[in-house]
């Protein structure tokens, strides 16, 4: 199984080498999909390759036809995708294209001519331990090109796995040793200085991500990956958007705090509306992992977020419809639930209760997100309430 693996990026990695058009790389936002992307620049730049960047934040029927519109026939989504293949299998089907999936979060199966889904969970690696978006990418990319001297930026990509790093990980962790961009320190446990700014790997991370999702409606993510393939990082820049984020999540904790969690069922959930307005919806994902810790929130619900998603994406254009961004988190003592089988994961949850009001959603057994229409997030907390309880059922 884990040879088929090996084997599959060795044929993409040669395909792709063979395309002559250009390429859509599509993107996330957060650092693990912002390095993923800056690690595929690189190698397509070494090929001589014609790449067109494009950063979104959800997938998305909707979203999708924005990104199929333009001059890509060939599209390799980074770090995204994997749990809703069959939209891009639909898509790429219509528009007679050619998709690349490289992504670590819950995936879904599919039988398509136009889509290869090379997440290694399919592969009986885990996503939550074993690999990022970022090292899948760099696994498959560096068969395109030489990109050692990428490969730091896959282990910065890996610092949203908690604790050192593991399992396919460990690949761009040792190439990133061998050209020397990495050191590893021990500790009370085993950490990573990037030498090139003589920053802690999980800093970097977090600079990334606040640059890419605070920041994504200010060009945000294609300055991330100016500046991964430079090597050098605007760190002032990061610092204000952070106290920027600071602010506005204070503001929110504040509210909440006097406002407290609306409660149903297996749920706790609160919508800030257009509270976030003009930060990345990523933001609320941000959000609800900090809440998750606060005392307002009880460990053993589902936390879920929902915010106003704005209509108009950088260099792609309006979106159709009016939509709501939902984050989904498990609380510390739901998540051991959920890890023994008692309670069933934020994914399938999110997922289905997602498609259920018309909405596409995916993710991690602890952390998930969708995308659905305006008006109908009562409808989700109903069916996500359901679902679980259904569920939870049939586990114990």
């Amino acid at each position: 199984m884990r040879e088929e693996y090996f084997r599959l990026i060795k044929d993409i990695a040669g395909e792709l080498s063979n395309y002559s058009g250009v390429v859509g790389l599509v993107f996330h936002n957060d650092a693990d999909g912002l390095c993923a992307a800056g690690i595929s620049a690189s190698a397509l730049n070494k090929i001589g390759l014609n790449y067109r960047l494009i950063c979104i934040e959800k997938i998305h029927p909707a979203i999708l036809k924005l990104v199929y519109s333009t001059d890509c026939r060939f599209y390799i989504f980074l770090d995204i995708g994997s749990g809703r293949a069959d939209l891009i299998a639909e898509i790429s089907k219509a528009t007679n294209s050619r998709a690349l999936i490289l992504d670590h979060h819950d995936p879904m199966k599919i039988d398509s001519p136009h889509v290869v889904n090379l997440n290694p969970e399919l592969h009986g690696f885990s996503g939550e331990r074993d690999v990022s978006g970022s090292t899948a990418t760099y696994l498959l990319m560096r068969e395109v090109a030489d990109i050692r001297d990428s490969a730091w930026m896959a282990v910065v990509g890996s610092a949203e796995i908690p604790g050192p790093l593991t399992g396919l990980n460990r690949i761009p962790l040792e190439d990133s040793l061998n050209v020397g961009d990495v050191e590893v320190k021990i500790g009370r446990e085993e950490s990573y200085i990037v030498k090139i700014f003589n920053k802690p790997w999980n800093k970097l991370s977090t600079i990334l991500t606040v640059t890419g999702s605070v920041g994504y409606y200010r060009e945000g993510p294609y300055k991330v990956v100016k500046y991964l393939l430079s090597r050098r990082i605007e760190f002032t820049e990061a610092e204000k958007l952070e106290e920027e984020r600071k602010t506005r999540f204070n503001q929110l904790f504040s509210i909440l705090s006097k406002s407290k969690l609306k409660v149903e069922g297996v749920t706790q959930w609160f919508h800030i509306h257009d509270l976030l307005k003009g930060l990345g919806s990523k933001t609320i994902g941000t959000f609800c992992s900090m809440l998750s810790y606060r005392s307002i929130v009880a460990q053993d619900k589902y936390l879920i977020g929902f915010m106003n998603f704005e209509s108009v994406l950088p260099n792609l254009g309006r979106v159709e419809g009016e939509w709501v961004k939902v984050s989904v988190r498990t609380p510390k003592l739901l998540s051991e639930e959920v890890k023994s089988g008692k309670m069933p994961p934020a994914s399938e949850l999110t997922m289905k209760s997602a498609e259920a009001v018309g909405g596409s959603g995916d993710g991690h057994s602890f952390a998930a997100s969708a995308l659905i229409p305006l008006g109908r997030e009562k409808e989700f907390i109903s069916f996500f309430n359901n679902l679980a309880v259904t569920k939870q059922t049939f586990l114990t």
